[in-house]
């Protein structure tokens, strides 16, 4: 089943004329309300993750922080839905196995530590 931009917006109840999250500026206004309060990759201090590319770090933090404005308890469906259109829009489908790789090893790794 192919996702479209608008059916993304349907499921997360939102219309076109919706204002949606700028990641740049809640950084800006985040790091004026606490100065300082961020290590050199812009990630809140003690928000890093291990072993992981501080671009990856980075980009969950913003996720969250666009997940959390849209819908705090967004479902996990609509959820992948939007990452599955970010992999056709973004990435094409010639990367989908690769990506499915990585994203398994990650998470038996967060699985293993888990325990």
């Amino acid at each position: 089943m192919k996702l479209d931009r608008q059916t993304l917006m349907e499921r997360a109840g939102l219309k076109e004329e919706d204002e949606f999250y700028d990641a740049d500026k809640e950084q800006k206004n985040d790091e004026e309300d606490m100065p300082g309060a961020y290590d050199d990759d812009g990630l809140p201090l003690g928000e890093s993750l291990t072993n992981m590319d501080p671009k990856a770090n980075k980009l969950h933090m913003e996720i969250n922080k666009a997940i959390n404005k849209i819908d705090d308890s967004l479902n996990y469906k609509v959820f992948a839905d939007a990452v599955a259109l970010m992999l056709e829009d973004g990435y094409g489908t010639h990367n989908f196995d690769q990506f499915l790789d990585h994203l398994r090893m990650q998470l038996n790794t967060f699985r293993s530590q888990d325990k």
